[in-house]
């Protein structure tokens, strides 16, 4: 954070311990939050706090209580993603929302649903074009942020469940795996890394970026060091200047992509979508010390205690456990009686008597000359207090945040008794009442039509061209009597809202409703007049969410196929909308627009497998490749008179044999995240 504001930057973004999309990272601990923004703001830097995931029930209580902190200490602007928080919105007029990356907003429709939303500002996708920024940032009355710099994600924004698949850790909550930058493998043979994508670097698109109407352009630093954030704030910061001749601008953006060892694209951006992954590994970065960390000692993991002097005055005490992190600031002091003042160096040996006596070693560094300095005693009280609570903290695992009051109001709407919808009644162990398919399972089953039986449809429609749009249309036709809805992608861009339109006036005409997966296609829906639903696209982990997509018209809310039986279980029980629970499925693991090498395109019917067996298919549909695991996850077998929802799903979009697997329930199936943890 010093170093960006150091080198220039006009804003800062930046998590707390929790509820932010880089657990991974050596975040901001709630004490701290007030200095901070008091520390930003008195360096005319803005602070923008990011409480971007998807949230679970029980994790409300804390996104309420992090966003009270965040008014209190004066954000100028929260990203968020979860409707949930949406909803909190009215609760917080003190503060600015801002749709993250992760609201996967991706054309003008969806600039025009955040602005209808409440939102000022837009985070767009990261795989836009230029044109398609232009036209995202041309919607009056929202502003635009596009990121610059920074690692790029095979999968479209916010729309990657890989890691989750994998083993529980969920990149929509902050704790992507990186699965995608493993090896994979083809069904010819060879490993290769086509999911793992170039760096992004945008440094000679600023002109354009500003000619387009972009408002603010996005560096990612979590994760980086800070000479690394120096440098990078410092280049563009120049480059906006219009300091920099091309030559100079070139090399200097090079040299930033050594710290991943990954080359640098200006990809999407660009209209470049091929030859853009497969890279991973570091390279060798010793010509180029800016690139490292600036101390190897610093990235382990051990107790430590920083002390340096405070620009405003006054000493800064910084405490760091594992990925804890406290900064206590002791403004400038008078020593009215210098016989009864405490030397730096006494209070450091203190706090090294009061460290547990563990495994852990304890660093502690200190300027020279700085040991020398005398704090009233006051003060060296007020540094063991604080060092004596952090160790507390970190010995018992406790929350990251600080006590703070709600209003009377948000206290009743938190923990007010929910009236549970009537809507919900089948459980977990009932057959399945709604079937999820495309044409191309439709197709699959002409020679058995019968076995839909009156189960409810739901057909997922990704048009490619006009034929496409008339031949769903017939298709909603025929089966009229059994369908439930017509499900809209959940990933569209500009030139798809003209395909997407003439659905939307045919399911109105018919009286169909529309499931919509994303904001943009939410928005397209509202603007058209039609009834709709909220697909899988925009899933929910909590009842509020799910509220608050009903109060935007949506009949239904669909659970995410992340959660693990415990949320289920949360999440139900306070669910006061209909909601639908998919139990059979092979999710769309990852969406993307990169055109993958050959062997393993969905064009050359590819396999790709990792070392740990996941097998995934790609296959096209609508304006993205679709990766699809080979096996599905199946609860069926499964009973849980808690979990009660409105319609129980069988998706069967991808399935090469859809007869069977309607009819065919594994003794061991795999169960994706219900038996674990989603972390």
């Amino acid at each position: 954070m010093e170093a960006a504001v150091a080198a220039g930057a006009d804003a800062v973004y930046f998590g707390l311990q929790k509820l932010n999309a880089r657990q991974g990272a050596v975040n901001f601990s709630a004490e701290s939050l007030p200095d901070t923004v008091a520390y930003l703001h008195s360096q005319q830097v803005k602070a923008y706090l990011t409480l971007n995931i998807t949230l679970s029930q029980r994790e409300l209580g804390l996104a309420a209580r992090t966003l009270m902190l965040a008014q209190q200490a004066g954000v100028d602007a929260v990203l968020v993603c979860d409707p949930a928080l949406l909803e909190m919105h009215t609760f917080f007029p003190g503060l600015t929302f801002h749709f993250s990356t992760q609201a996967g907003i991706s054309s003008s429709a969806g600039m025009r649903a955040a602005r209808a939303l409440g939102l000022t500002r837009v985070v767009l996708a990261r795989e836009l074009s230029a044109v398609e920024v232009r036209a995202a940032a041309a919607v009056p009355g929202i502003e635009t942020e596009v990121f610059v710099q920074g690692a790029l994600c095979f999968s479209c924004s916010g729309r990657c469940l890989l890691s989750s698949w994998g083993g529980g850790r969920s990149g929509n909550r902050g704790s992507c795996a990186s699965p995608c930058r493993v090896l994979w493998e083809s069904a010819e043979g060879g490993a290769q890394r086509p999911l793992s994508m170039y760096d992004l670097c945008l440094v000679e698109y600023l002109e354009q970026l500003r000619d387009s109407g972009v408002r603010s352009v996005k560096i990612e630093g979590r994760l980086k060091t800070a000479s690394w954030v120096s440098a990078a704030v410092r280049l563009y910061r120049q480059a906006l200047s219009g300091k920099l001749p091309e030559d100079e601008l070139r090399r200097q953006s090079s040299a930033l992509g050594d710290y991943t060892g990954r080359p640098l694209t200006a990809g999407f951006f660009a209209g470049v979508r091929r030859e853009i992954t497969g890279e991973s590994a570091r390279r060798n970065v010793q010509e180029r010390p800016l690139s490292r960390p600036e101390s190897d000692a610093s990235s382990q993991p051990c107790l430590r205690i920083a002390v340096s002097e405070d620009e405003r005055g006054g000493t800064l005490w910084h405490f760091t456990w594992s990925v804890r992190q406290h900064t206590l600031r002791i403004p400038p002091q008078k020593i009215a009686v210098p016989k009864r003042a405490v030397g730096l160096s006494l209070i450091l040996g203190r706090l090294e008597e009061a460290a547990p006596k563990s495994a852990l070693p304890l660093q502690i560094t200190c300027p020279a000359g700085l040991e020398e300095k005398l704090l009233p005693r006051r003060c060296a009280a007020e540094v063991q207090a604080a060092w004596a609570e952090f160790l507390r903290r970190g010995q018992s695992g406790g929350s990251a945040t600080v006590r703070t009051t709600l209003p009377a109001e948000l206290n009743a709407y938190l923990q007010r008794e929910a009236t549970v919808c009537s809507l919900n009644r089948r459980s977990l162990g009932a057959v399945p009442d709604t079937v999820r398919l495309g044409l191309e399972e439709l197709a699959l089953l002409a020679d058995a039509p019968d076995c839909l039986g009156k189960q409810q449809l739901i057909l997922a429609c990704h048009p490619r061209n006009a034929a496409g749009v008339s031949e769903l249309c017939t298709a909603a036709k025929t089966w009229r009597e059994n369908l439930l809805a017509l499900s809209l992608p959940a990933v569209i861009y500009e030139d798809d809202i003209a395909l997407i339109r003439p659905l939307l006036d045919f399911a109105r005409q018919a009286a169909i409703t529309i499931e919509v997966n994303s904001w943009d296609t939410w928005q397209l829906a509202r603007e058209a007049g039609n009834d709709c639903a909220a697909g899988a696209g925009l899933a929910v982990l909590n009842a509020s969410a799910a509220r608050f997509l009903s109060r935007q018209g949506c009949r239904y809310s669909t659970i995410s196929s992340e959660i693990d039986a415990e949320q289920l279980q949360d999440l139900c029980q306070q669910a006061e909308t209909a909601l639908l629970l998919c139990v059979f499925a092979r999710p769309a693991l990852m969406q993307t627009r990169v055109e993958l090498p050959a062997e393993f395109s969905a064009e050359h019917q590819a396999r790709l497998q990792d070392s740990r067996g996941i097998a995934l298919r790609p296959r096209r549909e609508g304006a993205v490749t679709v990766l699809r695991p080979e096996a599905p996850y199946d609860w069926r077998a499964l009973r849980n008179p808690q979990v009660r929802v409105a319609y129980l799903q069988v998706d069967l979009c991808g399935s090469t044999a859809p007869y069977e697997d309607l009819r065919a329930v594994k003794s061991e199936p795999f169960l994706f995240n219900y038996e674990r943890k989603l972390r």
